[in-house]
């Protein structure tokens, strides 16, 4: 049995070793209370970050809070609703990890409540139990962003009338965000790379700036936490595994900290991983299906074997196979089949079904003589305009997305058609927060295409050359492209505030 998160220790590796911020790595531990009693917990002589228990992502997606309830101290009562709530006692808040330009979002709620942004002294504050809790926040990188993550000692506590309590959040770099991460198909440095902000304002041949040993296949997804979920590379690996943030920091050998099998009995068994809104985990699975793995609601890294498991869903009504998923923001499951664009609505994947999909588009260039265009790989951009790569004619293509919303098979004309060099390799691409569209180009090359070059059609006589091309050593072939976080505004769980 191997329990990853299982003490608080590993949870300080988690944000020091492999979350340090732009002033240096953060630990878990928190400042020592001068007063005070920890809620649910003893003593009133000290309060240690260092041993309470981790905490859950509250709804803006902040992770790791950790209370200090139990730390060391002299006896005391247990239960919280003997804190007395007469008098008053001063909170001393100190913030720290974060870069000067990015404000702390720190919620204090009890007889006073508060919001913070930075280090303070709450002076005569009510005495009686107060809780804290710190959100994610996240700098302003116009590519893509940092997102800070942060631990809060004590998180609860019960304030003394005249007690002084020291109450400390320590912010960490979520690891994996700031970057621009690919599968490394074909060998190369590390099966799994990233690629920070700063390494990607112009072209260059810049080195990796992190390199991860994972047995990571065809495709990846970031959920909003910053996890990563994976299909295997082999059919030695679990059919799927997520993989914790702190991971992908290439410290230590990766654990998987939920592994499944499939009995899927066909080979490649997974093309394409997609997350849903609600953490569910769907397989672009061969035997023409999709199926969707329930997210799990158990503790993490409680089992060192994969576990055998049955899909929750099924979709079969796919009459050819299927190469790659996406979802709307309506919560419908898009699918590249055989070139074409299918839609199953939202309504329908809850429970198996093996009927056809509600809407199959045929794509068509806008030339005086239409030419049909093959919907290889998927990416929605932030206006709900639907965007295909085409691996064979070197394109990418965009669906208006007035012309997502019919039912039935239709035939539509693409709004735009960018075509690439002819050695281009096209993969899954992902946009960035400024709208440019980043996708595989030649072997040990990946680039960016701007807004406005995605705007105006080009054909093979006259490519379009990206407007920036990375060249990297590190890079044997970039197969699929992902930002951690993803823009604002992008229909995927990775896509933060």
């Amino acid at each position: 049995m191997r329990h990853l998160l299982s003490s608080l220790c590993f949870v300080s590796f988690l944000f020091s070793a492999c979350g340090p911020t732009d002033s240096g790595p953060v630990t878990a531990g928190g400042a020592a209370g001068t007063g005070g009693k920890a809620a649910g917990g003893a003593g009133s002589s000290g309060l240690s970050g260092s041993s309470g228990s981790s905490g859950s992502s509250d709804e803006g997606g902040a992770a790791g809070d950790t209370s200090a309830a139990g730390a060391a101290g002299a006896a005391g009562p247990t239960d919280p609703s003997v804190c007395a709530e007469s008098g008053q006692g001063q909170i001393e808040l100190t913030v720290t990890g974060l870069p000067k330009t990015v404000a702390a979002s720190i919620v204090i709620s009890g007889p006073q409540d508060a919001l913070e942004s930075e280090s303070t002294t709450l002076s005569n504050a009510p005495a009686g139990t107060y809780t804290v809790r710190a959100k994610r926040v996240y700098d302003d990188n116009p590519l893509v962003r940092t997102a800070y993550d942060a631990l809060v000692a004590p998180a609860a506590f019960c304030l003394e009338d005249d007690a002084e309590l020291a109450v400390a959040v320590n912010y960490a770099k979520v690891v994996p965000s700031n970057q621009l991460w690919t599968i490394n198909g074909g060998g190369g440095k590390a099966p799994l790379l990233g690629f920070a902000a700063s390494t990607l304002t112009d072209s260059g041949s810049p080195e990796a700036t992190s390199t991860v040993e994972l047995p990571v296949g065809t495709s990846m997804a970031f959920d909003h936490e910053g996890n990563l979920w994976a299909a295997g590379a082999t059919v030695a690996e679990p059919t799927v595994a997520r993989y914790a943030a702190a991971w992908l920091a290439g410290v230590g050998v990766a654990h998987a900290d939920f592994a499944f099998n499939l009995a899927l009995d066909c080979v490649p068994a997974v093309k394409a991983v997609a997350l849903d809104a609600s953490g569910n985990v769907w397989l672009s699975a061969c035997g023409k299906r999709l199926v969707r793995i329930a997210r799990p609601d158990t503790t993490p890294g409680a089992d060192e074997e994969p576990i055998d498991i049955v899909p929750s869903v099924t979709l079969s009504g796919l009459s050819e196979q299927n190469e790659d998923l996406a979802f709307d923001s309506a919560g419908n499951l898009w699918v590249a089949a055989g070139g074409r664009v299918l839609r199953f609505d939202q309504a329908r994947l809850a429970s198996d079904d093996a009927e056809a999909a509600d809407l199959v588009l045929e794509v068509t260039s806008d030339d005086a003589t239409p030419q049909a265009l093959a919907a290889n790989f998927l990416a929605f951009d932030v206006a709900g305009n639907l965007w295909a790569g085409d691996f064979a004619g070197n394109s990418v293509f965009e669906i208006g997305k007035a012309e997502l919303a019919a039912r039935g098979a239709n035939t539509v004309v693409a709004k735009a058609r960018v075509t690439l060099a002819v050695a281009a390799l096209i993969s899954r691409p992902a946009f960035d927060a400024e709208g440019s569209l980043w996708l595989s180009l030649a072997a040990g090359q990946f680039g960016k295409l701007t807004a406005a070059q995605l705007a105006v059609s080009s054909s093979a006589g006259a490519p379009t050359r990206p407007e920036f091309v990375i060249s990297s050593g590190d890079v044997r072939y970039a197969d699929g492209l992902a930002f951690f976080p993803a823009a604002s505004g992008l229909p995927l769980p990775s896509a933060q505030p």
